[in-house]
């Protein structure tokens, strides 16, 4: 097999950049059909073990990762089975199956010293985060906790003073506690190092549990919250339901937290493939649910900012940074589904989060 005419035939990985990385080529069930010497040194066996071998032997859900790489047309980082180790894959398909390029964190630069990717960068930083928010989470709980305790008469009788500066402690560090949780969780989805696990489920009953489960919230406001399938729609779905519950969990947060009257209303539909299309999707099957505010309204400079929280530190909108990073992290889960998210927003009329996710 004449691995480097294959790998012309993708038009987009440059042969001499590639061969220094581990290639794998292997068909569309995985089954390893060739392999290089730099491929056998990082999975630590022979190539002739290799060649025996499907792909899921090495590394954690392959074909998800595979799918998801081919049609986000970027890196996806994979991680070795049994092992801590981690590497970027990128994939291209091709008629004999699919081409892997697994390149390690550090590469060598061009005078022979390493050189760290932007993607490596970033994800140091999130490793960085991820250790900083779980040092600060137990100090703020115990803040969280014992002023709590203050307030409910644990420590004693207090003056009405010094209560009102107890509630205002607990109250800020409450926030900060949800800040910090939310850091955390941005940290964890652009380090991407959960895979999406598909199971069948009804996505309406999904809805439902979740406005039950923020019932109190939306009822201690002057909020009516309304769950709206469209006839016909198909509620059995295949997908993660825990990252659709986080996405959506997001989603209704931002709105809870923004508004304090109106109309919060759930649509859920099934597109046909013209819509889909459109959105610069895969043809097949999806589901769309869209959360819409009459009461959110938005300026274009807050749609510019929406999902990124980095550019938004640095624009007169600072005070929305949190938002924006409630935001991101539903932009990360969603295209971890090989989903499109976005936001139609009509001056003084309403906001709306749609969001289109493979049901299959």
């Amino acid at each position: 097999m004449d691995i480097k005419k294959i790998l012309f035939k993708t038009n987009s990985i440059d042969v001499e950049k590639a061969l220094p990385d581990a290639i794998i080529l292997c068909s569309k069930e995985g089954k390893i059909q060739w392999v290089n010497d730099i491929a056998s040194e990082i999975f630590e066996t022979s190539k002739m073990h290799l060649l025996t071998s499907n792909i899921s032997d090495f590394i954690e859900n392959p074909m998800t990762l595979i799918i998801n790489s081919v049609t986000m047309h970027k890196p996806v980082i994979t991680k070795f089975t049994g092992r801590e180790i981690y590497f970027d894959m990128t994939v291209k398909e091709i008629d004999e199956g699919y081409v892997l390029d697994f390149r390690d964190a550090v590469q060598s630069g061009s005078q022979g010293q390493p050189d760290k990717t932007s993607d490596t960068v970033n994800r140091e930083k999130n490793n960085f985060l991820l250790k900083l928010t779980n040092d600060l989470k137990a100090p703020i709980q115990s803040i969280v906790g014992f002023s709590q305790a203050m307030t409910d008469g644990l420590g004693g009788k207090m003056t009405e003073q010094q209560e009102k500066y107890i509630r205002i402690i607990n109250k800020n560090s409450s926030e900060l506690m949800y800040f910090i949780g939310k850091l955390l969780e941005l940290s964890q989805t652009e380090s991407a190092l959960k895979t999406p696990e598909k199971k069948t489920f009804d996505i309406l009953g999904l809805v439902n549990t979740l406005v039950r489960f923020n019932e109190q919230l939306y009822k201690d406001k002057d909020i009516k919250l309304t769950v709206k399938p469209e006839e016909g729609l198909r509620k059995t779905i295949s997908s993660d339901d825990e990252i659709i519950k986080n996405i959506l969990q997001d989603l209704l947060e931002v709105m809870l937290r923004s508004v304090d009257i109106g109309d919060i209303i759930i649509s859920l539909s099934t597109p046909d493939n013209e819509y889909t299309s459109a959105r610069n999707l895969p043809q097949g099957s999806y589901t769309m649910i869209t959360i819409s505010s009459n009461a959110l309204l938005l300026s274009e400079h807050d749609l510019e900012c929406m999902f990124d929280p980095y550019k938004i530190v640095d624009s007169a909108n600072r005070k929305n940074v949190l938002r924006a990073m409630v935001l991101a992290s539903v932009k990360n889960l969603v295209q971890s589904l090989s989903g499109t998210i976005w936001i139609e927003s009509q001056i003084l009329k309403n906001t709306s989060f749609n969001i289109l996710i493979p049901s299959d």
